[in-house]
């Protein structure tokens, strides 16, 4: 029965793809052409040169260094010619933060057994996690085993059958089943939605061990190496932190030392879960182990602020509605790195993203005549943080919600080498698909699916704040072919990941093929520039996953947000 359902979602895909693919697109014409190749290596290396150096602190949200790159970024907008479109009537559409700082010395997670306690060692068995609205908690009851936490009705699947978490810690796997399909999978491996679903069940508490998968991808080790940068959540219009859960009092990931001392006297080991975890095919269970996890969080107000700018279309119908551009702009700051003061500096994270989003907002000032659709360029912050600040402007937009035709995101892009092919997350579920294969193919450039699918990166970046509210997105990235035969291109990329991403190396030492990132930017221009001159917005692909629970959920008035930090 599984089996026959993933066949049908893949072949509703495929033929809605098929069909919107065959949907006729308006020309690249020589006025787009000519404005693409205004976009050039030169001055997307003065971006970047000038983002990642040592003078901005590494632009974390809620800093000086983030603040003077917003004025960097509002500068250049003005210089172009663009509109502010922030708070009264200026660049900086400004979020107020809680900064949520965890007081190591005054919080803990001890275990008890048989009678006898012992507590967790933080940052070698466990990381104890801030609490954005109490500054002191603790919670104290026995621990459940839930699988991946996850309840999945449209696939049949439930990890709480069968298993009472009222008045619980519960004890989840992150990610989601391999056997789900790539959509699913994506969604349903957000912890926040896990989060949701256990304190809906009653849970009090949450811990969270990383699957094999997840641990490769991105270690525990360098989750603690990180854990002195203090989370940082916006404020909705009430003063409280978005996404909080009142009834979960506790949080903590859990290391694999950590986990085999929860799972002690349990009926399967620590090596059993992960291994049937790998096949999909967990149980649930309680758990010999009573936990109690004690928090003790330092509460500050920060500020920040999104800087959005909009060219105003030339169609006197479709001016009135709006192509988003959007690149975040905060990084990680400065901090610690094994008792040294590091600089994380962000060039390629996300640095590349913002020189791409000032010099396409330059091709379109470019031109002659604008597109017909007006188009807003969004430098959000707290990326970082959670997607914070571009699930704001989602949320509150300058212009009507529903005006909103399409989101291009750009994140990121791993100029390491001649990229010779792209990969789209989220061309696949909508319209976007037809529009990015014309302006790539333009370009000579391959579309080649995603390598990592288990990585779920559509869920991970400001894109998916957009898909949120109902809006078709699409993030572009480099492929893994390398125009240059001495080079593996993906060899290169799995290093990098590994070694360089978010660490102090992401720096303005590493080599980084500037040629490649404006042929990257040239790219999302021509997107931008199909999607706003189209008679018609950009549609959902008939069926699509996140179309059905997004788009007529938003059409209904239900809210069904999350929130997914990239690893």
């Amino acid at each position: 029965m599984y089996l026959s359902r993933v066949s049908v979602f893949a072949l509703i895909a495929f033929v809605a793809t098929s069909l919107h693919a065959a949907a006729p697109q308006p020309p690249i014409d020589a006025a787009a052409d000519a404005a693409r190749q205004r976009i050039r290596p030169e001055a997307i290396a003065a971006h970047i040169h000038f983002l990642a150096s040592d003078l901005l602190d590494g632009r974390e949200t809620g800093t000086h260094g983030f603040d003077v790159a917003a004025q960097y970024v509002a500068a250049q907008f003005a210089a172009l010619g663009l509109e502010p479109m922030g708070d009264r009537g200026g660049w900086l559409q400004v979020i107020d933060f809680r900064r949520c700082e965890l007081i190591d010395a005054e919080s803990s997670l001890v275990v008890r057994q048989s009678g006898s306690a012992q507590a967790l060692i933080a940052h070698q068995d466990c990381l104890l996690h801030a609490d954005p609205l109490r500054e002191r908690t603790e919670v104290t009851a026995p621990v459940v085993f839930v699988g991946f936490g996850i309840v999945a009705p449209e696939l049949g699947y439930d990890d709480y059958t069968n298993i009472d978490v009222r008045g619980r810690i519960v004890l989840q796997l992150t990610g989601a089943p391999p056997k789900f399909p790539t959509d699913q999978r994506a969604y349903y491996s957000s912890n926040e939605i896990k989060a949701r679903v256990a304190a809906d069940r009653g849970a009090i508490g949450v811990l969270r061990l990383k699957t094999s998968v997840d641990e490769t991808r991105y270690p525990f080790a360098k989750m603690a190496r990180q854990s002195g940068i203090a989370p940082m959540v916006a404020l909705d219009a009430q003063g409280r932190p978005l996404q909080s859960i009142e009834d979960l009092r506790g949080a903590a990931a859990i290391s694999r030392s950590g986990a085999e001392i929860l799972f002690r006297g349990a009926p399967m080991t620590v090596d059993a879960v992960l291994a049937a975890a790998e096949k999909g095919t967990t149980r649930s269970f309680a758990l010999a182990t009573e936990a109690t996890i004690t928090t003790r969080t330092r509460l500050q107000t920060a500020r920040s602020a999104n800087v959005v700018a909009l060219l105003r279309g030339s169609d006197p119908v479709l001016r009135n509605e709006y192509v988003v551009f959007s690149a975040h702009l905060d990084h990680l700051g400065r901090h610690a790195v094994d008792g040294t003061e590091r600089i994380y500096n962000g060039a390629l994270d996300n640095g590349s993203g913002i020189a791409s989003l000032i010099e396409i907002a330059r091709a379109f000032s470019s031109l002659g005549k604008a597109p017909r659709r007006s188009i807003l360029f969004v430098a959000v912050t707290g990326e970082e943080k959670g997607e914070q600040g571009s699930q704001i402007f989602a949320s509150r937009p300058p212009v009507p919600a529903g005006a909103i035709v399409a989101d291009i995101n750009m994140d990121m892009f791993m100029a390491l080498y001649p990229v010779a092919d792209l990969i789209a997350f989220g061309s696949e579920h909508s319209t976007l698909a037809a529009t990015l294969q014309r302006a790539a193919a333009h370009l000579g450039l391959p579309i080649s699916p995603d390598p990592n699918p288990e990585e779920v990166r559509f869920i991970r970046s400001d894109q998916f704040s957009f898909v949120k509210a109902g809006i078709p997105s699409i993030i572009i990235k480099g492929g893994t072919k390398s125009g240059d035969p001495a080079i593996d291109g993906e060899a290169a990329t799995r290093e990098w990941l590994h070694n360089v991403y978010h660490t102090p190396k992401d720096n303005l030492a590493q080599h980084i093929d500037f040629a490649s990132g404006a042929t990257y930017a040239q790219t999302n221009f021509l997107v931008g520039y199909l999607v706003a001159n189209a008679n018609e917005r950009p549609r959902w692909n008939n069926g699509d996953f996140f179309g059905e629970r997004f788009a007529k959920h938003k059409a209904a008035g239900v809210k069904d947000g999350i929130r997914e930090s990239k690893p």
